[in-house]
């Protein structure tokens, strides 16, 4: 698919811009309610602690004017018989605000269990509506993701990316293993072996590696290293390759790898394009949400604050609006209209369709949330698109 604003020029992104948009204003209105149910929250706990020391404080306070009452009424006139009577008081009230005081912490920890029981609820329910959208649609973040398998079986780790302060980490786990030939098909290596009945010397053999399983893989924005190996979790195939270039380097072995790409003798017997291609395919199969059977937004920080937890939300969604705000610009410009943003999309057949969205679209979500739909509005450039 190839993404054109109205007058045919390719957006800066390889994205449909208006279902991004769409799904963003729709995550932004769902996580309103959610946040400031948190924050109501949040200050009741407050409230409550308040209440609990103040009535505990008013309790001690009252124990000890209690003692002090006691032991002046008779100072001057104490007989046997009025101290046991001073110390049975004494006993009763210390006993009573005892009691009253326990009372206090067991209604304080019910109300706490249930707020943070509904901090948690809320916290869980915002990563959910996050999570769909936020791997893929922050735009032009660096990213990395670090899988590794326990022998040979199912990929799993992390995913992380930032973009001007904001970040996510995902935890992520595949729903099978992958192997090589399900990437690709057939794919064999040369390999250097010892040969010959009556002397030995090297060879080069084609090793099939179809059979492998992708055992770890590190993506970052520069390279991608990948590693497979068979089902004894020997024979390890380690390939690394720069995105910029597409140059690889491939090692074999465990015990003695072997760097093939350094010897011109085998280097020249590998299929560069296949290896590319492998690679790729690589890339597509980490990034590809059909195969994953745990995909789980872990945090959300902003300047390194966890925006769910502290219950800024706000701040780093206005991240998001401001790198949207610019290609929403960028619509207007090279569009026909001063009122909505359209996006062309041609499909690889060369059929071309086009989407809207009315600016009164985002000025109508936006107004739902108050003042943060404002400030929203003005880092994602409401003002200039009129």
């Amino acid at each position: 698919m190839k993404y054109l604003y109205q007058d045919s020029v390719k957006l800066p992104i390889e994205r449909d811009f208006i279902l991004d948009l769409t799904d963003l204003l729709k995550l932004t209105v769902a996580v309103y309610p959610l946040e400031n149910g948190i924050i109501a929250a949040n200050k009741e706990i407050e409230s409550e602690r308040h209440a609990r020391d103040r009535k505990v404080a008013r309790l001690d306070a009252f124990e000890r004017d209690v003692g002090v009452q006691l032991g002046e009424i008779i100072a001057d006139d104490a007989t046997y018989e009025m101290k046991i009577c001073k110390d049975a008081t004494s006993e009763a009230c210390t006993s009573c605000a005892d009691e009253q005081r326990a009372k206090i912490e067991s209604d304080f920890d019910a109300s706490f269990s249930d707020l943070t029981e509904k901090i948690d609820y809320n916290s869980g329910e915002m990563r959910k509506v996050l999570a769909p959208f936020l791997e893929s649609g922050v735009y032009d973040t660096s990213q990395r993701y670090s899988l590794a398998s326990e022998g040979g079986g199912v990929l799993h780790g992390e995913f992380e990316a930032e973009v001007d302060g904001l970040s996510f980490v995902y935890e992520l786990e595949f729903k099978e293993p992958v192997l090589v030939k399900q990437l690709v098909g057939v794919f064999s290596i040369p390999i250097p072996e010892r040969a010959g009945l009556f002397q030995r010397e090297d060879v080069l053999k084609m090793r099939d590696i179809s059979n492998h399983r992708m055992v770890s893989v590190e993506y970052t924005d520069e390279h991608t290293i990948a590693e497979f190996k068979d089902r004894k979790g020997e024979k390890a195939v380690r390939i690394e390759m720069q995105h910029d270039t597409n140059n690889y380097s491939i090692v074999y072995g465990n015990a003695e790898p072997i760097n093939l790409t350094k010897d011109e003798s085998i280097l020249k017997e590998i299929d560069s394009a296949e290896v590319i291609y492998l690679m790729q395919e690589v890339i597509r199969c980490v990034k590809d949400t059909e195969k994953r059977g745990v995909s789980m937004l872990k945090t959300m920080a902003f300047d390194g604050v966890d925006v769910i937890e502290e219950s800024i939300i706000f701040d780093g969604l206005k991240v998001v609006f401001a790198k949207y705000g610019k290609i929403a610009s960028e619509c207007i410009a090279h569009g026909a209209a001063r009122d909505e943003l359209v996006v062309k999309i041609e499909s690889e057949n060369g059929a071309r369709s086009e989407k809207y969205m009315p600016i009164s679209t985002i000025e109508s979500c936006l107004s739902e949330i108050g003042e943060k739909g404002i400030e929203l509005a003005g880092v994602f450039g409401m003002d200039t698109l009129k």
